[in-house]
């Protein structure tokens, strides 16, 4: 007799469900990646734009373009932070998709580990019958050489 897990849908049902976990963990990460990129970016672009200002006003600038840099500056700080704010929230979606994954993952192991127990009890159980039969079978030889050696004796 062969062993069937009686869940193995409900498996593979948590197997494809730790799968898409896995693949949407991935893709935040991905996301979380280029936010990162896209604020270090814009911060290194906060800098260079302020070293160009204090280039052009030690050239001597007017004021007005002075203004101008400055208020372009301003833009790109508040386009910095912007980028900073979207990389904390692609940091804490990343943070909820592992979450995700790691439930998916205990949720799969608990049925694997069903599976692995009913195996064993399985196995056993199939052991202790082949190890009856075993000994009915010896039984029943044992007890036909004796009737046999009996009626020869006789």
């Amino acid at each position: 007799m062969t062993f069937r897990f009686r869940a193995a849908a409900a498996l593979d049902i948590r197997r494809k469900q730790e799968d898409a976990a896995r693949l949407e963990s991935a893709k935040a990460e991905l996301a979380l990646d280029s936010a990162r990129q896209k604020a270090d970016a814009a911060r290194a672009a906060v800098i260079a734009d302020g070293e160009r200002l204090v280039n052009a006003q030690a050239a001597g600038l007017e004021s007005w373009r002075v203004q101008w840099h400055r208020a372009w500056i301003d833009q790109q700080r508040r386009h910095a932070a912007a980028r900073a704010d979207d990389a904390v929230v692609k940091a804490r979606e990343a943070e909820a998709a592992q979450k995700v994954v790691q439930e998916a993952f205990k949720r799969r192991r608990v049925l694997e580990r069903l599976r692995d127990r009913a195996a064993r009890k399985h196995r056993r159980a199939a052991d202790q019958q082949h190890a009856r039969d075993m000994n009915e079978l010896a039984t029943l030889r044992f007890v036909a050489q004796i009737t046999e050696g009996a009626t020869r004796g006789d």
